[in-house]
């Protein structure tokens, strides 16, 4: 949401710290009315902000997955085989450290946000910020620590900076999406992640493409990006007593956020390190190769996904689970047809996209069989993780954090495929295990949703006996 122009933007509430910025589409009041449930409108309004929101969020996130994507393609041809494989396993550890992050802080700040007063949100903010910032320091020695007793000393450095300067700009930018301003994150993610692009493309052209100059670019990107956020927010002064309480209130709230979220990347991750152990990081580039087309899904995905917790939270309230869920299940929709049209492109011309890709000399053109399967794969876990954040999103996590347990024993489970056939068997495993932990999912929702009725129903009867 664009930022709206205000004569009184920088006045100080009467706590001392500075009143939160409001969007263009928010007026007056209305900034903190959209953090109430979009129950509570009319139906064309809730539409309206359904439309709007999920407009936004998928404009945000294809910034973010343009420049992801177009840097993985750029490293795909630049970088040698065996250093593009490192550089997949660099990023999926980033995103298992960074599930710390969201889950101990950025969600639980989401979730505070709409029960705090307007004039709370910017000590709400800058204590949160003080959190992240603390947690970043010690989630970056422990990756450090792993980087040097896997022998990457080379990249120690220029691996750190970035973790760092990347964990910077994403608690801004949680900051913006957890009040729905989802348009006024797009400048700073454009400079981070289109920057990034743009930076590895002048590194190729000059000749200086490495692993180490490839990580310095994407830290200085961050940096930037992170400052163009930060200058989109108003935060108070924060306060380490007042942190502290805050640190309790958000593990008691994220800590089966991080179970979850913990165990996902864990599935995730586990066919590319299992095919790094057992045929090498050339392995791991193929794959990586393939997931980069069935990926040009994340930004839908994850989109859709920045949204859902937010709003069936909201939706929870006065509505219960099926409330929440009918909240949930409209931005998934509005997902649904460019996931499928992704999907069948993949499906039918996977040896075209291959080729558009990579180029006709590229050694990852063998790859065919193995995009069909990964397409369905993503576009599976797209259903699966929007009723996941929907269970998060109502508070259920254990039971969220319990069906994601069930689709990694699933992944456990599938591993000969790997030892069987390779990169395809991976591919077939991520498929299989997908589709089993959509099914669970469904169920876990439907059970919640038949329970919540039944509840509600108790009273109905004892009242009429």
């Amino acid at each position: 949401m664009q930022r709206q122009a205000d004569a009184n933007d920088g006045r100080m509430s009467g706590g001392g710290s500075v009143v939160i910025e409001r969007d263009a589409s928010e007026h007056g009041e209305e900034a903190c009315n959209n953090l109430k449930s979009e129950a509570e409108h009319a139906p064309h309004e809730a539409r309206r902000l359904l439309f709007d929101r999920a407009s936004w969020t998928l404009v945000d996130q294809c910034v973010v997955s343009l420049g992801n994507f177009v840097l993985n393609v750029q490293l795909a041809r630049g970088l040698a085989v065996a250093d593009y494989g490192k550089f997949a396993l660099f990023l999926g550890t980033i995103f298992a450290l960074r599930c710390f992050d969201y889950s101990l802080v950025s969600y639980p700040l989401s979730v505070r946000l709409h029960s705090a007063p307007c004039e709370d949100h910017p000590g709400l903010m800058a204590n949160s910020a003080l959190l992240a910032g603390v947690l970043g320091l010690v989630l970056v020695l422990l990756f450090a620590l792993g980087i040097e007793f896997l022998g990457g000393g080379d990249i120690l450095l220029p691996a750190s900076a970035c973790y760092l300067a990347w964990q910077a700009q994403e608690t801004m930018r949680r900051c913006l999406l957890a009040n729905f301003r989802y348009r006024a994150a797009v400048p700073g993610d454009a400079v981070s992640f289109i920057g990034q692009a743009m930076a590895i493309a002048v590194l190729a052209w000059i000749g200086s493409l490495t692993l180490a100059s490839v990580l310095f670019a994407m830290s200085a990107t961050f940096v930037a990006g992170a400052l163009v956020h930060a200058s989109k927010l108003h935060f108070g002064r924060p306060n380490i007593a007042q942190a502290m309480t805050l640190a309790r209130d958000y593990f008691a709230l994220g800590k089966w956020s991080l179970v979850y979220y913990e165990i996902l990347i864990l599935r995730l991750q586990l066919f590319p390190w299992a095919l790094a152990a057992t045929a090498g990081t050339a392995a791991t580039a193929a794959f990586q190769a393939a997931a980069n087309i069935a990926n040009v899904m994340n930004p839908i995905s994850l989109g859709i996904g920045n949204a859902i917790p937010q709003a069936a939270a909201q939706a929870h309230i006065t509505g219960g689970t099926h409330g929440a869920w009918r909240a949930a299940r409209g931005y998934l929709l509005f997902g649904l047809p460019p996931i499928l049209a992704i999907c069948a492109a993949g499906f039918l011309a996977p040896q075209l996209l291959l080729r558009l890709m990579y180029g006709a000399s590229s050694p990852y053109l063998d790859g065919v069989l193995t995009v069909q399967l990964l397409v369905f794969a993503v576009a599976a876990e797209y259903v699966g993780e929007m009723i996941g954040k929907t269970l998060l999103g109502i508070g259920a996590g254990r039971l969220a954090s319990l069906v994601i347990a069930l689709g990694l024993a699933a992944a456990v489970l599938a591993l000969p495929l790997i030892w069987m056939f390779g990169v395809v068997g991976a591919a077939l495993a991520l498929a299989i295990t997908n589709l089993i932990r959509l099914v669970v999912a469904w169920m876990a929702l439907r059970w919640l949703i038949a329970k919540d009725t039944t509840s509600a129903e108790l009273p109905q009867t004892a009242g009429a006996a």
